[in-house]
Order: structure tokens, then sequence, then C-alpha cells
């Protein structure tokens, strides 16, 4: 099977909650790339008055995780950062530009949202974003289960957003509810692709019980399509089928 392609991820080091430091976020990629991961498009919290790292800051991380790789002789891509935009202030400030962090390529970025609070009419807004050649791709969807516990819903989101689940809720790391949650989505093939979220040691414990769930329940072309091909169609700008 290919190396997993994770779009969704906080291991660049001193920019958010993910790791403090040069040498825990080279220990945190090595952890993930023992579960399959070679591909890292990392997305950085972007919160109002908690975390904003710039363009520049996101550079002189990602570059200095790529030397501490090459160094310890590991042949892992670090593409371009973008970031987790949370649905706030902020993201409303920059809204009309578009310029918060996108995903390599400027044709989608990530997004989440406060899990009790989502933002009116959003399957509208979402295709606004479609409609400016955007794919709003939406992070753990598990987190939100008025968005995604009726059908009627999540058949409103069609067509508008990519849908990710986390490998480590899979696993268990949000608790019961969110574990089954997003492994209902997964079986009834609602998610377009499944992602780290890696934030430290937790998330590869858990991942990888995820990751063991996911080898007994699906066939591995299914694996496959959700942690390496549809994630890349999803940078493209396409939702994939």
């Amino acid at each position: 099977m290919p190396l997993f392609v994770d779009i969704h991820s906080h291991i660049l080091p001193g920019l958010d909650d993910g790791p403090t430091d040069l040498a825990t976020s080279l220990e945190l990629v090595q952890g993930l790339h023992a579960l399959g991961f070679g591909i890292f498009h990392p997305t950085p919290h972007q919160k109002a008055r908690a975390w904003a790292p710039t363009v520049e800051q996101r550079q002189q991380a990602s570059e200095e995780l790529r030397q501490a790789l090459a160094k310890n002789g590991l042949e892992l891509e670090i593409r371009q950062a973008g970031g987790e935009n949370m649905w706030d202030d902020l993201f409303l400030e920059r809204h009309p530009s578009c310029a918060f962090p996108c995903y390599e390529g400027d044709k989608a970025f990530l997004i989440e949202f406060t899990p009790h609070l989502l933002p009116p009419a959003l399957p509208e807004q979402l295709f606004r974003f479609r409609v400016a050649g955007l794919l709003p791709v939406i992070a753990h969807v598990e987190r939100y289960p008025s968005l995604v516990k009726k059908e009627a819903a999540l058949e409103a989101l069609e067509g508008k957003a990519a849908l990710l689940v986390n490998l480590s809720s899979l696993g268990g790391l949000g608790g019961f509810g969110q574990k089954r949650l997003a492994r209902q989505l997964v079986k009834k093939r609602q998610v377009h692709a499944v992602a780290s979220d890696a934030h430290g040691d937790p998330d590869l414990h858990y991942g990888r019980k995820g990751l063991h769930w996911l080898e007994r329940q699906l066939h591995p072309t299914e694996i496959e399509a959700l942690l390496c091909e549809n994630p890349i169609r999803i940078l493209q700008g396409e939702i994939p089928e």
C-alpha cells in the first residue's frame, strides 16, 4: 500500500498546541510514519486569541522539520503548511478576501467549528466557497453530532464540503460517543478521508487502534482510498465519490 497522505496534523514545532520543540516534532512524525504516513500537509491551528502563525512562521517551522528528517535519514515529505481554521471572528474577518491559510495549491482549506455552536445556514455558506472555486474540508466531523446524526443535515452538505474523521477517534481517543459516530460514518461511506489530527503521543496510541479497526472492517482498497487516494483528490479541490 502507498504511504498515507495526512491532510490534518499539528506536527510543526512551536506553532500551536502540538509539539513544543523540534525534537518532539521529529518523534511525532516518526511515530506517524510507523503507522504508515509518509506525506504530510501540516495544518497548525488558526484561532482568534490563541494561535495564528503567519506564512513565514509556518514556512520556517516546515523547513526546520524537513532538515531534521533528512538529517535522520527519513525520506518523508513535509508539504506546504496550511491551517486548521476555526470558524470564529478571525476567520470571518478573513472570509471576504479568502485570506485564511489554504492547502498547497490554494484549491481547498481546512475548517473546524465550536462543537455545539455551528454557523447558521452552514450549507449555504459552504456552497459560496464552492462557487468561488474553493473546497471547504471539515475536520473531525465526528465532533459535530448535530451535523452528522441527521440524514437531512448530512445530505445538505453533499457537493459542498469534504468530510474528514480522525484516525484516533476511530480508536477511541475522543470517548465512546465520538468513536461510535466516527465508525458509523466510515461504515456507511459518509466521509471522504481519514487524517491523524496528530498533536502528540495519545494520537499515535489511539491512531494505531483506529488503523487496526479499519483493517478489520474494510478491504485494503477502501483503506487506500481513505488514507491515500481521496486526500490527494481533496487537495486538488475535488470531493471524492
